[in-house]
């Protein structure tokens, strides 16, 4: 990262520095939902982009990685 960066996250208080960790995984999980595919999407007609990203988001959500179910 940016060292900058890195400087100012290490000067944060240990509740500011949990509260950065929460408002960054909420807007992680808002980005997500916006991408997400829902079973009425999937279709035959997909593009093979559509498809790609369909068995991205089905892989993610078998490995457990889907924080906001």
């Amino acid at each position: 990262m940016n060292s900058k960066f890195d400087d100012l996250v290490r000067s944060l208080e240990a509740d500011t520095l949990e509260e950065l960790r929460r408002a960054v995984a909420s807007e992680i999980g808002g980005r997500r939902r916006q991408t997400d595919i829902r079973l009425e999407d999937i279709h035959p007609n997909m593009s093979a982009a559509e498809k790609e990203r369909a068995t991205q988001q089905i892989a993610r959500l078998l490995r457990g990685e889907d924080s906001h179910a």
